[in-house]
């Protein structure tokens, strides 16, 4: 951990472990300095002598572990310039997720890209069928035809709710302000004192009629709806399913049966962030 301390000087706190942290600077000779401190201890840094921080265990700039590629706070990086990328690294950032490493395909995975996760589907496929990548989308595209195969059943629910609350938005217009539907339902339903033609000249006088009984109808459904939202969300801290978590699991597991050859993980990834509408790729 590295903390700034009031007299602009930096301080490097080490950890609980044992490992060591490097620190290094370079003067104006250019050397080093490098100081190695341990776990606990206090080094005061000026600001202009943190110039890198690498948790290496000797005098090696890069960790171990770090690739060839990776690239810490170090004294010199030439793909910037002035702490902008420069034109040649420019060029080499990736245009679509077949260029992307292992490592940024996983790591969009877990935050839910589905693109990314249909390109981890895919080099599973190349691994398992040995083919390349070309072929291996085919493949993918027919697991998705297969995916989508059950979802207009599955998503029915989601159609019904979407047209009965368009229907009943719709109707709500004329139920309060068109004179003869709002006169209509009251002869039928409601049976309340008509008002003087005088008093039903415009659309706002007979809101303000109908809204008498409009009112509570309205209010008791949005009522329902919130407490609704309400009893899903606890359901949802309490580690229950909606239904359409269910769904989503169901289908999942359906494919992993359907192909077995292939990683469950990838597979239950697509198969749960692919979506009815859209197209197939």
């Amino acid at each position: 951990m590295i903390a700034a301390t009031s007299n602009r000087s930096m301080t490097l706190l080490g950890g609980t472990s044992k490992r060591l942290f490097t620190v290094g600077g370079g003067s104006k000779q250019g050397s080093s300095n490098l100081k190695s401190v341990q776990s606990g201890s206090k080094v005061p840094l000026s600001l202009s002598q943190l110039k890198y921080f690498s948790s290496n265990n000797g005098d090696n700039r890069r960790h171990p572990n770090d690739g060839p590629h990776d690239h810490s706070y170090y004294q010199s990086d030439d793909r910037f310039k002035d702490s902008k990328p420069t034109v040649a690294y420019a060029k080499g950032m990736p245009r679509s997720f077949s260029a992307m490493r292992h490592e940024q395909i996983l790591q969009l995975c877990v935050e839910g890209s589905h693109q990314a996760r249909r390109e981890a589907l895919v080099r599973n496929v190349m691994t398992v069928d040995n083919v390349e990548h070309d072929d291996a989308a085919k493949v993918v595209s027919k697991i998705s035809e297969e995916n989508r195969s059950h979802m207009y059943l599955e998503y029915l629910p989601y159609h019904t709710g979407i047209a009965t609350a368009g229907i009943f938005g719709a109707v709500s217009f004329p139920m309060v302000f068109q004179k003869e539907t709002v006169l209509w339902f009251n002869d039928k339903f409601v049976t309340a004192e008509v008002p003087e033609s005088a008093d039903l000249e415009t659309i706002l006088e007979v809101g303000s009629f109908s809204w008498s009984w409009m009112e509570p109808i309205i209010g008791q459904a949005s009522f329902i709806f919130l407490v609704l939202q309400f009893v899903r969300s606890q359901a949802i801290n309490l580690g229950l399913k909606p239904y359409g978590h269910k769904i989503l699991g169901v289908r999942s597991k359906r494919m992993c049966k359907k192909y077995p050859q292939y990683d469950p993980i990838f597979l239950e990834w697509f198969s749960e962030s692919d979506a009815l509408y859209g197209k197939l790729k």
